[in-house]
């Protein structure tokens, strides 16, 4: 009985020293959060989400439907990305697509 509780106490200590570093974060991406919610508004006025499932990538119907909802939503913004979007689609297929 004593061995059991001496093995119970060894595997318990064990377990706690391993399993505090289990849960530490490490940022491995480098972005920061204002740098991935500035990504995601970008990507919104584009018109690349939401997207369904059953439609990735995008299609440009969808793109287009979501740029007018975005226009709608955000009417002091529509013509910066009229401007800025009349490029391509931002990313989407990209120099590769014509391959």
């Amino acid at each position: 009985m004593k061995r059991f509780i001496a093995l119970a106490v060894a595997v318990a200590s064990l377990g706690l020293s391993f399993g505090s570093t289990a849960f530490a974060q490490s940022n491995s991406s480098g972005l920061t959060r204002a740098e991935v919610v500035a990504q995601l508004q970008q990507a919104q006025a584009e018109g690349l989400v939401p997207a369904p499932k059953d439609d990735y990538p995008p299609s440009e119907a969808t793109i287009a439907r979501n740029r007018e909802i975005y226009a709608i939503q955000h009417p002091g913004e529509a013509a910066a990305l009229k401007t800025a979007g009349a490029g391509g689609v931002g990313g989407v297929g990209g120099a590769g697509a014509s391959n």
